[in-house]
């Protein structure tokens, strides 16, 4: 079984009070449904060593890894990455928000979380250096849109087993849509690209 994760040793400080956040929801929401870590670990293909890490802070998942994570405490990544909203206005500085490798390469994009629990959506601002690694195809029950900041995006839309819609997106541009439809990202061009990804789950 994978692992998955970084250590804790490579996480900024900033990034350790989310860290802890993330595993007590993590807890939370496995405690909820009675299950076992060694069960979440049947479900998820993850070690039981390295999910027990992650509630215990000492390790981040990838966004991968936590699909998997979310998966089996029906759940979605967002409720679990999201920290408490703490006022009524909350502002995210540019140097804040805890960040996550997207995937388990080496040379993986990297999200950061914008928003926190009690929001209607999920907001998150992903950064991707050309040739970083943003995982296959997926899938889960809501809307999202994007917008590029810099650069330039592929966001490939599989409209059957045998039809793949590709758009490719600027910067400026924004693209919304149902996330049933299995869907992709993939970076473009020789440099960085930045866009906010926001999120809202079928209700």
């Amino acid at each position: 079984m994978g692992s998955g994760a970084s250590s804790r040793a490579e996480i900024d400080d900033d990034d350790v009070t989310a860290l802890a956040d993330l595993g007590a929801a993590m807890r939370a929401r496995r405690t909820q449904l009675g299950l076992t870590l060694s069960k979440l670990s049947d479900a998820t293909g993850l070690s039981v060593p390295f999910l027990s890490q992650v509630e215990t802070s000492f390790a981040a998942p990838s966004l991968i890894s936590l699909f998997s994570i979310a998966r089996a405490l029906n759940t979605t990544p967002e409720r679990l990455l999201a920290g408490p909203v703490s006022a009524s206005v909350v502002v995210t500085a540019s140097d804040q928000g805890p960040r996550y490798p997207v995937t388990d390469a080496s040379d993986s994009a990297t999200r950061r979380q914008l928003t926190g629990l009690g929001e209607p959506f999920s907001a998150a601002e992903y950064e991707v250096p050309a040739g970083a690694d943003l995982g296959g195809f997926f899938s889960s029950d809501g809307r999202e849109m994007i917008h590029v900041k810099v650069g330039r995006l592929a966001v490939d839309l599989e409209e059957s087993e045998s039809t793949v819609v590709t758009r490719e997106l600027a910067a400026g541009d924004t693209i919304i849509y149902s996330t049933p439809v299995r869907h992709r990202w993939r970076h473009l061009g020789r440099s960085t690209t930045r866009f906010v990804h926001v999120s809202v789950a079928e209700t």
